[in-house]
């Protein structure tokens, strides 16, 4: 309805579809074989800093995504909310107007904690205005570790490098649990909101044209603005809670949350998987 009654005509612009080619390309060749590679050896000298600041880097290039979404949107919403043009048929259940569901950032964080939740227990300060460095706790422990070493071959090497990314959800940051969870009771009342927001303006528009209060080009118009300011709500509250998560995990939490992210987003993309996908004959419920 909304793509059938636009009167904008961006064909001068460049359509969101090439744009986000452009983006996910970029993530998939570039930022996530980068971060990587710094994970692979987040204990040298100066790779904790090299991941911290790839981590912010790959941070940003999800908020020029959401930046330049809105863009789209305020030039024709229609390709945002119906984006058959830059999503697959794998993507779609995961879209929530126009974008990735807000729960799919906090699930995936959660399923890091699940992992380890037979290995650690919360812990908590025994001051309560006191608060753990628990990067530092990462490191003294692999200080324990190389105490403990017999030999030093190159499996040793490489469990030294990978000792923090393996326990870093292993002791479960109160700080952590705390702000996920007033993060999820946030999303539990602005995600209903914005959806009561989206069918009170087709509710308007078919109430307003079937009246004939207005014309339904005027009415067309005002219901897309407002699916405009709609999607970019939507939009801002995805871009604060992908921030909230890393902005509150350690170094190497977030540089795991933004790998699983990626990888997510560049995995439902993958031709092969497409197509098995595609060619699968069992009903899906």
């Amino acid at each position: 309805m909304i793509r059938s009654l636009s009167r904008k005509k961006p064909t001068g612009r460049r359509r969101f579809r090439d744009y986000y080619a452009i983006w996910i390309d970029t993530l998939k060749t570039i930022h996530l074989p980068i971060l990587r590679h710094h994970m692979s050896c987040a204990t040298s000298t100066s790779s904790p800093n090299l991941l911290s600041a790839h981590v912010e880097i790959l941070h940003h290039h999800f908020k020029s995504y959401y930046h330049n979404l809105d863009l789209a949107a305020s030039t024709d919403v229609s390709q945002i909310l119906i984006p058959v043009d830059h999503r697959n048929a794998m993507e779609l259940p995961f879209l929530w107007l126009g974008d990735l569901h807000p729960y799919l950032f906090t699930n995936l964080l959660r399923s890091y904690l699940l992992q380890h939740d037979d290995s650690f227990s919360l812990q908590e300060p025994e001051n309560e205005d006191e608060e753990y460095d628990y990067q530092e706790q990462q490191e003294q422990e692999i200080e324990e570790e190389d105490e403990d070493e017999i030999e030093v071959g190159e499996s040793c090497e490489f469990l030294k490098k990978q000792w923090p990314l393996m326990n870093a959800w292993k002791i479960q940051s109160r700080k952590l649990t705390t702000r996920i969870d007033q993060i999820e009771r946030g999303l539990r009342l602005m995600v209903p909101a914005l959806m009561n927001r989206a069918r009170r303006a087709q509710a308007g528009f078919v109430q307003k044209v079937g009246s004939g209060e207005v014309s339904p080009a005027a009415a067309a118009a005002e219901m897309e603005e407002e699916m405009v300011g709609i999607v970019m709500d939507a939009n801002r509250l995805r871009k604060d809670v992908i921030s909230e998560i890393v902005s509150v995990t350690t170094v190497y939490q977030a540089a795991l949350f933004l790998e699983g992210l990626a990888q997510f987003l560049v995995g439902i993309r993958d031709g092969k998987l497409l197509q098995e996908f595609k060619s699968c004959k069992s009903t899906l419920n």
